[in-house]
């Protein structure tokens, strides 16, 4: 994001550290990006702390974010803010405070959980990571006056502070507040909000697939912008098409057509694995795609 679409104030971190010592402060942290988050949760029991509930969460519990009762700065800095993108912290509007801390917990995880599983505009459903800064400030700006009171629900700020940097970010809310959203559930996302997070998460993991590529190919590292946006775009849709969706799958399949050109599945050893099942045993047809491709560099490398 650029400085003109800031949605944040930017605080001085010392100011930010004071607004802490206020009551109806919690953090929602990410198992997935610290794996020590799920341990520390589990040391109050008295709170229901994971977000993922169900069968969802018995089974995605090592990549659930959590929501904790925020101890102090000292806690916060060294247990669970402790690398880029582990989570945010959020502070309950002031009508809430004189709440017992359980009840406290209680709505923010029935606000975070409105907000976790939700509805694109053909009625698809798939889980929202509100915890992430980014996603939160791409929903945001997406959303209406209206959709952002419910976003706002009953909080009072969402915060987000990076390792290391001398200022934290705030979004503060104005009243009124909602205490918890009256949108039906699983919560629908406009077609406005589903398509810019749609765009946002391709434009990431489009950027995790160019720095592989550059990190692993160096004859793609004075490749221009343009030529690299359509290049991954192109060859995303193609690796698709032959049925890999899952991004270790993708990029695999980006590695091969560097190294091998980009008609290599029309070469007769990718494409009889091409043709085959989709698992033989324990390896998927991706895995062995690339052995063989492994086993071809092999082969171009002997001596003749």
């Amino acid at each position: 994001m650029t400085d003109t679409e800031q949605w944040w104030e930017d605080v001085p971190l010392e100011n930010w550290q004071t607004t802490l010592e206020e009551p109806g402060w919690f953090v929602v942290a990410e198992a997935a990006i610290h794996p020590e988050i799920r341990d520390l949760a589990e040391q109050m029991p008295e709170f229901e702390t994971r977000l993922y509930w169900g069968d969802m969460g018995d089974i995605h519990a090592s990549i659930s974010p959590y929501i904790m009762p925020l101890q102090s700065w000292a806690w916060l800095e060294e247990l669970v803010a402790t690398q880029p993108h582990w989570g945010i912290a959020i502070q309950l509007d002031p009508s809430f405070h004189s709440l017992p801390l359980s009840r406290q917990s209680d709505l923010v995880m029935r606000y975070f959980r409105a907000w976790t599983l939700v509805e694109t505009p053909t009625q698809e459903q798939f889980l929202l990571r509100l915890s992430d800064w980014d996603v939160l400030g791409v929903l945001w700006q997406a959303s209406d006056a209206v959709y952002q009171q419910h976003i706002q629900g009953p909080l009072r700020q969402i915060a987000y502070w990076e390792p290391g940097q001398p200022e934290a970010k705030v979004l503060r809310f104005q009243e009124p507040i909602l205490e918890e959203t009256t949108l039906p559930l699983p919560t629908p996302l406009t077609e406005a909000q589903y398509q810019v997070l749609s765009i946002w998460a391709s434009r990431q993991i489009y950027r995790q697939y160019q720095d592989h590529l550059q990190a692993h190919h160096s004859e793609t590292q004075n490749w221009e912008q343009a030529q690299f946006d359509q290049y991954i775009h192109q060859h995303v849709t193609q690796a698709n098409q032959f049925g890999f969706q899952q991004p270790n799958d993708v990029v695999r399949y980006l590695s091969l057509t560097v190294v091998f050109g980009e008609q290599f599945t029309t070469q007769p050893w990718a494409e009889q694995i091409l043709k085959s099942p989709d698992y033989q045993g324990t390896q998927s047809r991706m895995d062995r795609l690339f052995e063989r491709g492994l086993d071809e560099l092999d082969k171009e490398s002997e001596p003749s």
